[in-house]
């Protein structure tokens, strides 16, 4: 019989064995990562959110752009001096339950509210978000602890969320290594209700309610963790990327269920809240049903900024050239993973999100991060403000845009670009979408309808902005131009054009609001795109 003390010296032992081995063989984080909802907000470059423009706004005659010239020297062209994080895989000898879980749930009741059918892609035709995290004891390898993702933001969060109840609470749980059986109830009316669980997958779940009334299919999100350099703004990536401030990003990588050798993965950047959001919860799931991994981002976290302080309100803080450098540092990240087929790694993103993922195309941008040979797939951004280029360096893979016709930004400005590109010789295609405004694609089929946002901004057709040789920004209106860089943090208020600027890019009081037929051909459009270009 070993002495408590003696007893108590191997069991510290073993923990500090296991601690070790655990963070020098796997990434992993049992810290419960919060999401909330949040407005889709964009930007102007640096200044606030925007949405729809003035109907009556005179149509404005196509810019003829100068032709290429040759790509300048870049300093540090390759990147390869500058440091990387290889991807370090985990340590998952068989299968199991543990680790964090996410879906979508469906009900019976739900179908009966939006009048039945089935959940299609984009229809928004779900129930709930469901996100939890099972943990296995470090001591007791049968035990674990099932941790609910905290999305209100109180003690007891739920592990489900559902915009017309507000959620279910856990309860208690019997978990085991292939099954998981637990209960909940609701804040409300205390109604209970009894969940189980099977592992179908090393990676997926089935979970149904007791009666059968509710069902959702979830997959297992692994946490991962990459560096990234952060240029602020175009100009600062001439003389590389190593030289700026960088930062750990955290990001959730889940899989199709399956046993492929290699996926094709679709890279998702949220619009300018912060964590990981329902959008690209939606859009994850309908991307893993088609047989292609994910990966979302928090590079909000590392940079101070949360769901309560979001890029919104920070817009200097965390800019979209800086999120661009995010998601190459992500791809290139992605390049030693296992399971990924390095070949075939798209980007999508939303309002400030797809202009992070137009901006990864630059060459300027691209090639300071991953060199001449690693791109992106695809790229297929949705409603982002378009810049006019006078040489555009661009990659050569599909850019497919996708824009409504009411947006905060109008439509001749990615039109426009869209010709200027595909004259010199890049493909590029745009759908604008007829009465859809900004964040056309909300993701419930209930959501709100369009309606005004005071704080946020929308610009006209003439607010043109471009990028010229130099990989400087400016704005241009017939003979006026205002240089953005000659100006410290967008503070050119004394700019003799100034008033005509403002007069043509700030406008307060946008619309945004789902469209259903918008965001159910986007979605399916979307779902063509990446059969066709990662498939």
């Amino acid at each position: 019989m070993f002495s408590r003390n003696y007893k108590y010296r191997i069991e510290t032992i073993l923990i500090v064995f296991l601690v070790v081995f655990s963070v020098s063989c796997t990434i992993e984080n049992e810290q419960d990562i919060q999401a909330v909802i949040y407005s889709n907000l964009d930007q102007v470059e640096n200044k606030g959110s925007i949405i729809p423009p003035n109907p009556t706004a005179t149509p404005v005659t196509p810019v003829t752009l100068a032709p290429r010239l040759p790509v300048p020297t870049i300093a540090n062209p390759s990147a390869e001096d500058v440091a990387i994080t290889k991807y370090k895989p985990k340590i998952d000898l068989h299968p199991s339950t543990n680790g964090r879980w996410r879906g979508l749930a469906i009900c019976e009741w739900g179908i009966e509210n939006w009048g039945g059918g089935e959940y299609e892609l984009g229809n928004g035709k779900f129930n709930a978000l469901i996100d939890f995290t099972i943990t296995q004891d470090l001591i007791n390898s049968d035990k674990r602890t099932f941790i609910p993702t905290n999305r209100k933001k109180v003690d007891d969060g739920p592990f489900w969320y559902d915009w017309t109840d507000g959620g279910r609470i856990f309860e208690a749980s019997n978990i085991s290594e292939t099954k998981i059986a637990f209960t909940d109830y609701h804040p409300q009316n205390l109604e209970q209700k009894s969940w189980e669980g099977n592992l179908i997958t090393h990676n997926s779940i089935n979970l149904t309610d007791e009666h059968n009334k509710c069902s959702a299919n979830l997959s297992k999100s692994e946490e991962v963790f990459f560096d990234s350099y952060s240029p602020k703004y175009l100009i600062d990536y001439v003389d590389g990327v190593g030289n700026d401030s960088k930062f750990t990003i955290p990001g959730l990588l889940s899989f199709p269920a399956g046993d492929a050798e290699k996926y094709p993965l679709m890279i998702m950047i949220r619009s300018s809240g912060c964590g990981y959001g329902d959008r690209e919860f939606t859009y994850g799931a309908d991307f893993r049903r088609q047989g292609v991994a994910t990966l979302e981002m928090d590079n909000c976290q590392p940079r101070g900024l949360s769901e309560d302080n979001p890029i919104s309100r920070n817009p200097s803080t965390l800019t979209a050239w800086m999120g661009a450098a995010d998601a190459l540092f992500a791809l290139r990240f992605l390049q030693d993973h296992p399971k990924v087929d390095s070949s075939r790694i798209g980007i999508t993103g939303f309002s400030w999100g797809g202009q992070v993922a137009f901006y990864t195309g630059i060459d300027l941008i691209r090639k300071s991060i991953v060199g001449d040979n690693v791109d992106f797939a695809l790229r297929a951004p949705y409603y982002f403000f378009c810049r006019q280029f006078d040489d555009p360096q661009y990659s050569p893979n599909k850019l497919h845009i996708f824009q409504g016709e009411l947006d905060s930004v109008p439509p001749n400005h990615c039109i426009e670009m869209t010709n200027s590109f595909n004259n010199s010789g890049y493909d590029v295609s745009v759908d604008t979408y007829p009465g859809a405004y900004h964040s056309f694609d909300e993701v419930k089929w209930d959501a709100r309808p369009p309606k005004i946002n005071v704080g946020q901004w929308w610009v006209t057709d003439k607010c043109y902005f471009w990028i010229d040789r130099e990989y400087k920004r400016s704005w241009r209106l017939d003979d006026m131009r205002i240089e953005f860089d000659d100006y410290t943090n967008w503070n050119f208020g004394a700019d003799p054009f100034y008033q005509q600027y403002k007069r043509e890019c700030e406008h307060s009081g946008p619309i945004y609001g789902r469209n259903d037929a918008a965001a159910r051909q986007s979605a399916i459009k979307l779902s063509e795109l990446i059969d066709q270009h990662l498939k």
